[in-house]
């Protein structure tokens, strides 16, 4: 059972490690006109693509490397549910968000301003 639960961990790390560095690069080339629509924080198509691209490699090399540590599919799927739990909390936040607030989008948008206003469309949180 240890290796199974390693493997998630190690899994859970390889994806975020693989979405930090991804996303990171996307911000880099899309930049903030590329990243979301003119003058609001809601993302662009654009950004909406390279984040659902970004997901799926996140997804292979995580269940790989569970795959490969558990040396069981039980590795993969145990990785499966912690990323659906952990994925259901961080959305309740941005179900319950007050957006009206945030107001225009200034030109000159920082990645942690990014990180911290932009708005997915829900049906992708």
């Amino acid at each position: 059972m240890g290796k199974v639960i390693g493997g998630a961990v190690a899994g859970y790390v390889v994806m975020f490690v693989v979405v930090f560095l991804l996303m990171t690069l996307g911000w880099m080339a899309l930049g903030a006109n590329g990243s979301f629509r003119p003058g609001s924080w809601e993302t662009s198509t654009a950004w909406v693509v390279v984040t659902l691209v970004v997901d799926v490699l996140a997804a292979l090399g995580g269940g790989y490397v569970a795959m490969l540590i558990a040396k069981t599919p039980l590795g993969p799927q145990v990785l499966a549910g912690l990323v659906v739990v952990l994925g259901l909390l961080m959305a309740i936040p941005v179900f319950t968000a007050d957006t009206s607030a945030l107001g225009p989008r200034p030109d000159l948008v920082t990645m942690m301003d990014a990180m911290s206003k932009a708005q997915q469309p829900l049906w992708l949180v």
